[in-house]
């Protein structure tokens, strides 16, 4: 396991979960709904999917789930969606602390992001037991949820010492 290797995985996640979007009820809302999930779709379908796989009803889950939480206006100030309702593809998102927290827990409620991981980081490698109980360690629920936080407040940099980090002391550990 390489440093890249982590770094892509936890990109392509954000990559693919953040192409979403704000309300319940209007047309406009809708719209932004199905403009995210459609997204997440298309990524996962242009080779993301090879490193995470998600249905189709939590694609869905999370574009209503954003566009409940963070609405539209919001998404669109974050660059989520365009004026025309068209969900965004965003890798550096800043987002403000209570919308980057909402932002992460949908992503709890609707796909089980730990397990992801986990899958991402012993994807076409052989991990020995202690590495991955070194992974389990890092890759445990509360700190995904802090790292994803911490990216969709914009610092990468924090998030990436959290939880980065420690998986390449792990990935270390293993080829020594």
């Amino acid at each position: 396991m390489t440093k890249t290797l982590a770094a892509a995985a936890i990109s392509v996640l954000l990559l693919t979960l953040t192409a979403c979007g704000g309300g319940e009820g209007s047309s406009d809302d809708e719209a932004a709904s199905k403009a995210i999930s459609d997204s997440i779709m298309k990524e996962q379908e242009s080779g993301s999917g090879d490193v995470f796989t998600m249905e189709r009803k939590e694609a869905d889950c999370i574009g209503d789930g954003f566009v409940e939480d963070i609405g539209v206006d919001k998404l669109q100030e974050y660059g989520f969606l365009t004026e025309d309702l068209k969900a965004e593809a965003m890798t550096n998102v800043t987002m403000e602390p209570g919308d980057a927290e909402a932002a992460t827990g949908v992503l709890f409620e609707c796909a089980d992001v730990t397990e992801m991981m986990s899958k991402a980081m012993a994807a076409g490698e052989e991990v020995d037991a202690a590495t991955q109980k070194c992974l389990e360690d890092v890759l445990t629920e509360d700190k995904l949820r802090s790292m994803f936080t911490l990216m969709f407040s914009g610092k990468q940099d924090q998030a990436s010492q959290e939880v980065i980090a420690p998986m390449m002391k792990c990935a270390a550990g293993s080829m020594q």
